[in-house]
């Protein structure tokens, strides 16, 4: 039988993201049962648990660390062991970090805003983290690829406390022409966007639609209208991870590169549940797929049958408003749909068919592909929230 490794597990478990992360390592580990773990204690238990961290963790003679930027972070990577981080700031270039996509997050959020019409983009995010600014950048680009310009608001978090952020988000947000996009940084922001623009006569979603980042349920459904989010795979990376370390211990291979955590995709909510889209033949063909499509194999006929006007005309304004066509919409929120499904439920790929009124199994699996590139199992295994469990 082969000697457990002692690991050291060092996250911030409040957190959703977090959380994610210390599930896949629990996949892992139960898949192979090869570690044994060390959490250090909560505050309630032992008050300067954090403080005597090092100390404690070089005691119990740990095979590895897996932990994120704890005080005197130093002095563990002094032990000289294998340590996966991950930052809360900034990649430490000469360690293996456990880091997200974070410009491809930017990216995807603007994409999904640009589908929605608007014209007016706003950023709300901070200055001293290193995935915030990578999350702007890849916001930005997208935008300006699109024509259009974002405002941003970046919050000091070293010289101002978050309680303080309100009264300065009051001052930004009349300069924001209405209906207006907003990306937050995280769901805190997001968060704290929404009770700020509560004290205003502005609704969300119609003036301000906001998207935030980690899809926490716990913020995102607590609040009033509740938040959309885009989610990470942070289980999948998490699994990477307990694999990475495990070898990395065992048989002395360090891994070549940085574990990347990727996007599960945009969990819609009511914050983003508006069209800022002037015409209303286009705005109500819109509103007809994204209720419908979930559910029905419709077709271009179909959608053009919730309007008054012709095919030709419909088509030619959807490329003026939303620069994509009726076919192409459709598409989106079926694929979308279908991961969905095959990401947060155990339903089978036939079931799934049967969801979404596809009349076999290999006609959503050619659709699938075709615009993802992968099969509906191959994007599960790579994708599902338990994985590592195949």
């Amino acid at each position: 039988m082969k000697k457990k490794l002692k690991i050291a597990i060092l996250l911030d478990v409040s957190r959703a993201y977090d959380r994610g992360l210390l599930m896949g390592i629990t996949n892992y580990n139960r898949l192979h049962d090869n570690f044994v773990f060390f959490f250090y204690s909560p505050k309630y238990i032992h008050t300067d648990s954090e403080e005597q961290l090092v100390q404690r963790i070089s005691e119990w003679q740990p095979d590895g660390i897996l932990a994120r930027e704890v005080i005197n972070l130093q002095g563990l990577f002094a032990l000289n062991i294998p340590i996966i981080v991950a930052p809360h700031t900034h990649l430490y270039p000469d360690k293996i970090n456990i880091w997200g996509d974070d410009y491809r997050v930017g990216e995807m959020v603007a994409g999904h805003f640009i589908s929605k019409g608007y014209s007016h983009f706003a950023f709300l995010g901070f200055k001293h983290f290193q995935w915030s600014l990578e999350r702007q950048k890849g916001y930005v680009d997208r935008i300006g690829e699109a024509g259009f310009e974002v405002k941003a608001f970046i919050f000091d978090n070293t010289g101002l406390l978050l309680e303080h952020l309100p009264s300065k988000l009051l001052e930004w947000l009349p300069t924001l022409q209405k209906p207006c996009a907003v990306f937050s940084a995280t769901d805190e922001l997001s968060l704290v966007l929404l009770e700020t623009i509560r004290q205003t006569t502005s609704k969300v979603p119609d003036d301000f639609s906001i998207m935030g980042v980690d899809n926490d349920v716990m913020i995102c459904e607590m609040a009033s209208p509740t938040l959309s989010s885009v989610e990470h795979n942070a289980a999948r990376a998490g699994y990477d991870a307990a694999l990475a370390l495990s070898k990395w211990i065992r048989d002395g291979e360090k891994p070549l590169a940085n574990i990347v955590v990727n996007t599960a995709g945009i969990i819609t909510r009511n914050s983003t549940n508006a069209l800022a889209i002037e015409d209303e033949q286009v705005r109500n063909a819109l509103y007809y797929i994204a209720g419908t499509a979930v559910s029905e194999d419709i077709s271009v006929d179909d959608v053009v049958r919730s309007t008054t006007i012709s095919r030709r005309i419909l088509e030619k304004r959807f490329q003026q408003a939303i620069r994509s066509s009726i076919m192409e919409e459709i598409k989106k929120v079926r694929i979308n749909r279908i991961k969905l499904l095959l990401e947060q439920s155990d339903l089978t790929v036939q079931q799934i068919a049967c969801e979404l009124n596809f009349r076999n199994f290999d006609n959503i699996t050619r659709y699938f592909k075709q615009y993802t590139g992968l099969t509906p199992l191959e994007y599960r295994s790579k994708n599902a929230a338990g994985a590592g469990q195949h």
